[in-house]
């Protein structure tokens, strides 16, 4: 309503509220009227008029916390239903992808195959993969075959591409018409661990390939179809697991005589035991793509060490599927560190890559320790080292390659071997080296001269683990493939695209 002593205007006649400067108010407006608030009556404590008066104040209250309870249910199921919309949505995708994937599998086996070798990188570029690939590269041409890398990553990518490999994006978003072609049609396929890379449609698309394992070292872990549990903790996951076990075309290994010993973990057709591709660069001075991947940090640091006459011990345990990261600081770790640079000596520690994500917070704990960067190919850092500590990890056999002492150091020997894994360590029924089981004993080992039988013992499981000793394993490599791809494609169709 408006005021009777408010003339009525337009929005637009803002003249009529100009008064000249100094004129006096001719009119104030009113001073606006307070509704009248209803005086609450006063009740005699205790009587029934108070006591009703207390019963409805109570009512309004609750009354209140009701619909406040109630707008929080509602919020509730509607977070639950985007939790389940997500849920379903999630599992769309899944069905999507097994439908696709089971599919493309028949697609690939029976697609003409050509000349097109495919090497499928894993977490990182390193092991054997990276070697053999750099062989097969530099022979693609007496190989008459492609040569192409499917990376786990956009770092691998790039540094297959500045090597000036030919390259699958790593990605499947960015495959195009030309790479789902170059999948179906290679003729060979070289992995060196599972295939369960990052992209989902890897194992399908190369299904028909013939599929050369080259593992990933000599084990006294039990693993593949040994390394099982109780059904009851069967996930889809570790059922993928097994079924990348095999059947292979080919396994490489390193010695005839562990032929039935690998078929006890993995199941394949031939054997072929070539020695490792990995090992090759420590019948050699690490030089060129050598390099490429490496710690050039700590790799520098190990060699300013030798070069002043120090010694450099690299410290390189395996995994554990229990107490993942932390076993490792109750393990002495720091008294270890903190004895060797009291000697001036260098200790560089190299994390297995499935503990690599827990580098950070362990280093916080060991400021003083040079942590070898995750995901980075230690082999050619190998060479640069005096001594090896490690556990159960299959590098004590690469490093026999080197005839350097090696200290076994199991500070968790009944705990892993409950709770992580069975071993399979007949073959070390005379270790390569001393073993340890406290920080203690390993520091009274340190800078101490080795004994004679540690030596007999670590070149007697030389020769008995590696049928090749001489830097050429990654040539044979190249060998078999060129084998696998005259099987897959007759003479009469190498033609390639």
């Amino acid at each position: 309503m408006i005021n009777a002593y408010t003339p009525q205007i337009s929005s637009l006649d803002d003249d009529a509220f100009m008064v000249p400067q100094g004129a006096p108010a001719l009119f104030s407006a009113p001073e606006p009227e307070l509704p009248e608030v209803p005086d609450q009556p006063v009740y005699e404590p205790g009587s029934v008029e108070a006591r009703l008066q207390q019963i409805e104040g109570f009512n309004e209250h609750l009354s209140g916390m009701v619909e406040s309870l109630v707008d929080t249910i509602l919020h509730v199921r509607n977070h639950d239903v985007q939790k389940l919309q997500s849920r379903v949505d999630e599992l769309e995708q899944q069905l999507h992808l097994e439908r696709c994937n089971r599919d493309l599998a028949e697609v690939s086996r029976v697609h003409p195959k050509e000349r097109i070798v495919v090497f499928v990188g894993g977490t990182y570029f390193g092991d054997n993969v990276k070697y053999a690939w750099l062989a097969a590269q530099a022979q693609a041409r007496a190989l008459e075959a492609q040569v192409w890398f499917l990376p786990f990553n956009a770092e691998q990518e790039q540094q297959v591409k500045a090597i000036g490999g030919q390259c699958l994006p790593h990605t499947h978003n960015d495959w195009s018409a030309e790479h789902l072609h170059v999948a179906l049609s290679a003729a060979v396929a070289v992995i060196s661990d599972h295939l369960l890379g990052a992209n989902p449609y890897a194992a399908a698309l190369l299904a028909g390939a013939r599929q050369v394992q080259m593992w990933h070292g000599v084990s006294i872990k039990e693993i593949g179809y040994r390394n099982l549990g109780p059904l009851k903790g069967m996930s889809p996951q570790f059922a993928r697991v097994l079924r990348t076990c095999g059947p292979f075309s080919r396994f490489v290994g390193t010695a005839t005589h562990q032929e039935a010993e690998w078929r006890r973990w993995f199941a394949f057709d031939g054997y072929a035991p070539i020695g490792y591709a990995r090992n090759d660069v420590l019948h050699r001075e690490p030089k060129g793509h050598d390099l490429v991947n490496v710690d050039l940090d700590a790799y520098r640091r190990a060699q300013d060490f030798q070069k002043r006459g120090k010694r450099v011990y690299l410290y390189a345990p395996t995994f554990r599927d229990a107490n993942r990261g932390q076993w490792i600081l109750k393990a002495g770790l720091e008294r270890i560190a903190r004895a060797i640079a009291d000697a001036g000596d260098c200790l560089i520690v190299n994390m297995h890559p499935v503990e690599q994500p827990q580098v950070p917070e362990i280093a916080k704990v060991l400021p003083n320790v040079t942590f070898v960067k995750p995901r980075t190919d230690v082999y050619p850092l190998l060479t640069q080292t005096s001594a090896l500590i490690t556990d159960y990890s299959s590098i004590m056999f690469d490093y026999l390659h080197l005839d350097r002492p090696v200290m076994l150091f199991r500070p968790d020997h009944e705990a892993y071997t409950t709770r992580s894994r069975k071993l399979f360590d007949a073959k070390l029924s005379t270790p390569p080296g001393p073993v340890v089981t406290s920080a203690q004993a390993l520091v009274d080992l340190l800078g101490k001269p080795e004994n004679g039988a540690s030596v007999r013992a670590r070149q007697g499981l030389l020769e008995h683990l590696f049928e090749q000793r001489d830097g050429g394993s990654a040539d044979r490599l190249v060998s078999v493939v060129a084998e696998e791809l005259a099987l897959a494609v007759p003479a009469a169709k190498k033609e390639t695209r």
